[in-house]
């Protein structure tokens, strides 16, 4: 199988999600009207498909949908790029998104294909920004006239179409501030959480649209957001307070500080704050487990929610900040994304007892595997397919995906 894919974006990527399935089944139908149609199998390539968005300083960002080039054999690795501009990819849809999306992501795999914000063959994704825009897409772009988008003009010469279906904001017009990421939840797929800089978080009813609950999560500007795998209840954030908190809907009144950070050594400032966590990741496998990492630092931290209050694990094998990190789907992996140029998985259970007396943290300083990029990587991502070796990475004008 071929080991690198990439696509060449017209615009520098920034936000990036795997579907998180291979798309709605297709169907052959029999020549004999009173047969059912036949169910068509997935082509290997159709899981290979993104959401992208682009980070420019103005109102014209765009998000996109690429799909890995249907005539390319995944079976060659000396297979040269076919798609446009010398891609692996071609873009399936396209659509304008005003301000930067700060998160992208598709539908959880357990959503049901019944959702009254669809149609049936169609897949949701969702998008961060000024506000939380939920998409309709679909493969094919001919749309009906009256199909009741908000937004239905492909604008683009695209087999399929992005439609803003839906944008959630708060009940007073004109005062959501900047949403800085959020997370959809797999048991309950209509329930997405928000966080902003406006120190908030806010949980949604994508059927009904509304707010279930808006709650102050931490002193300054929250950062991430993330539903503790497998529960409908609990979600824990970061910011830029230093710390990290959990949340249980079923008890708003009290939340739980699970990890500080200390001021950096390098502050002058006698009211010297703590260094802000700027993303945070849950084992998929084992949800005791999330990593996370501060702002202009080049160390993550593994952390064990039964044991707060200090990494179990420390991971230090970059030259320079850590921009992203992404679990493999069976939690054995974690990947790592730098301004070092790098791309890094680590093997946390190769991790060894800290040399630190001070310090009970196992640490991790060498990995399994490294890849060296051209520019400062902006954003990583595993593939969500169980046991998948494909990691995608977004660096200035360019993804690829690399075959672990």
């Amino acid at each position: 199988m071929a080991s690198t894919l990439s696509y060449n974006a017209p615009f520098p990527v920034a936000a990036m999600a795997w579907a998180n399935t291979s798309g709605p089944q297709q169907y052959l139908q029999s020549p004999n009207v009173l047969q059912r149609p036949t169910p068509v199998a997935h082509s290997p390539e159709s899981s290979f498909r993104l959401a992208i968005g682009s980070f420019v300083e103005d109102y014209s960002n765009q998000i996109q949908v690429i799909g890995l080039n249907s005539g390319l054999p995944l079976t060659d690795p000396d297979v040269p790029p076919i798609g446009y501009d010398g891609s692996d990819f071609n873009v399936l849809a396209s659509t304008h998104h005003g301000y930067p999306a700060t998160k992208i992501a598709w539908e959880p795999s357990t959503s049901s294909p019944h959702s009254p914000l669809k149609r049936s063959k169609s897949e949701l994704i969702a998008s961060s920004s000024d506000v939380l825009k939920i998409w309709e897409y679909n493969q094919e772009s001919n749309l009906e006239a009256n199909s009741g988008f908000i937004h239905t003009k492909n604008g683009t010469n695209t087999p399929g179409s992005l439609n803003l279906i839906s944008q959630l904001t708060p009940k007073t017009p004109g005062t959501a501030a900047p949403l800085t990421s959020f997370s959809w939840n797999e048991t309950i797929p209509s329930r997405i959480v928000t966080c902003s800089i406006d120190t908030t978080c806010t949980v949604w009813d994508l059927d009904t649209r509304t707010a279930i609950t808006q709650l102050i999560a931490h002193d300054r500007e929250v950062y991430d957001v993330q539903w503790l795998p497998r529960s409908s209840d609990i979600f824990v954030s970061v910011g830029a307070d230093g710390s990290l908190r959990a949340f249980d809907l079923r008890s708003l009144e009290h939340s739980t500080i699970l990890y500080e950070t200390t001021p950096p050594t390098t502050s002058s400032d006698k009211k010297r704050s703590n260094s802000p966590l700027l993303r945070l990741e849950f084992n998929p496998h084992d949800s005791n487990y999330l990593a996370t990492f501060k702002h202009g630092s080049g160390e993550i931290n593994i952390l064990d929610m039964r044991s707060p209050g200090a990494p179990v694990t420390n991971i230090k094998g970059h030259n320079g900040n850590i921009s992203s990190i992404s679990w493999k789907s069976d939690g054995s992996l974690l990947a790592t994304g730098s301004d070092d140029r790098t791309v890094q998985v680590w093997d946390i259970n190769k991790s060894k007892r800290s040399n630190n007396s001070s310090s009970k943290a196992n640490v991790v300083t060498e990995s399994i595997a490294n890849h060296k990029s051209a520019y400062q990587v902006h954003s990583i991502e595993w593939s969500k397919r169980k046991n998948s070796n494909w990691i995608a990475m977004a660096s200035n004008y360019q993804i690829k995906l690399l075959k672990l």
